[in-house]
């Protein structure tokens, strides 16, 4: 009776592990691993990055990468990397959403989002995506 159970078991487990390993490269290709995003601020003023995006031309539309708000000062780059979903292999762009100084707002940001967006590039793990702004 133990040795059945044992038996019965250790076949599930080989089941599981089998369904996981032929599963997992089907998943993996749809993403786009360690993607380097590289944003030079060259404005001559500091900006805050406010948002990220890349297109996805399978569903033609921009996919959101949040970002926390920050401020990067002139002549620096601010920079990160990232997984991007459902995009491996595709031909895609990346954009950059931000703000200036307002100097009628006493040390506020403009109210206008900016954006800048990166040259097409086929997505694959290890890529680099810059934007110079300025």
């Amino acid at each position: 009776m133990m040795l059945r159970k044992i038996a019965s078991v250790s076949i599930l487990s080989l089941g599981a592990c089998s369904s996981l390993l032929l599963s997992s490269p089907a998943l993996a290709s749809r993403h786009c691993k360690d993607v380097y995003l590289k944003v030079v601020n060259n404005t001559g003023n500091q900006i805050k990055v406010i948002d990220l995006d890349y297109y996805d031309p399978a569903y033609q539309k921009w996919r959101s990468e949040p970002v926390p708000n920050e401020v990067i000062p002139d002549g620096q780059v601010w920079q990160e990397t990232r997984r991007l979903e459902k995009v491996n292999e595709k031909n895609i762009r990346i954009r950059v959403e931000y703000r200036i100084p307002d100097p009628e707002r006493n040390g506020g940001w403009s109210r206008e989002v900016l954006t800048k967006e990166s040259s097409r590039q086929v997505c694959s793990p290890g890529k680099v995506y810059e934007i110079t702004l300025g």
